[in-house]
C-alpha cells in the first residue's frame, strides 16, 4: 500500500504542477513617475558631473548589453563626495583599501565595480570619484 500511495501522491503533485497557469504578463505602465524633491546629497553628484563634463572626463562602460557613461571628477568635488560617503554606516557602503588608496562606494559592492559609484583617496594623490549613468541601448544605437 505504501508504494501505491507514493505513486498516487506523485501523480497528484505532477498534475497540480502542470495545471498551474503562468500569470499573464502585464503591459508596461507608461505613466510618468512622480518626482520628489532632490535630497541635499544631490549636489555631490551634480558637482562631480559638472566637472567631468567640463574637463571632459566621460567614458563608456559596456557589459552584457548594459551601457553606462562614467563621469570622473577630482579635487574639491571628489573630496566632498568621499567625505560624505564616510559619514554613512558601514552596512550601507563598501570600504576597502588597495595599496595606499582607500575606496568608498555609494552602495555595497556585491560582485564588482560595474555600475557602482565610488570615490578614492590617498595621502599622495588627489581624491577621485567615478559616477555612472545607465543609458541603456540608446547610447550605441545606430539610428
Amino acid at each position: 500500500m505504501k508504494p501505491a500511495f507514493v505513486l498516487s501522491a506523485a501523480l497528484v503533485l505532477s498534475a497540480c504542477a502542470g495545471a498551474v497557469p503562468s500569470p499573464p504578463s502585464a503591459a508596461p505602465d507608461f505613466s510618468e513617475i512622480t518626482p520628489m524633491a532632490a535630497p541635499a546629497r544631490t549636489v555631490l553628484y551634480t558637482d562631480c558631473l559638472a566637472q567631468a563634463i567640463e574637463r571632459p572626463a566621460v567614458a563608456r562602460l559596456s557589459r552584457d548589453g548594459a551601457e553606462l557613461l562614467r563621469f570622473t571628477c577630482t579635487g574639491a568635488p571628489a573630496q566632498r563626495f568621499y567625505e560624505a560617503l564616510g559619514a554613512l554606516e558601514d552596512g550601507a557602503v563598501s570600504i576597502w583599501k588597495d595599496a595606499e588608496r582607500t575606496f568608498r562606494a555609494s552602495a555595497v559592492v556585491k560582485e564588482d565595480l560595474f555600475g557602482v559609484d565610488y570615490c578614492s583617496t590617498s595621502p599622495a594623490n588627489d581624491p577621485v570619484c567615478q559616477i555612472v549613468l545607465n543609458t541603456g541601448a540608446f547610447l550605441t544605437a545606430k539610428n
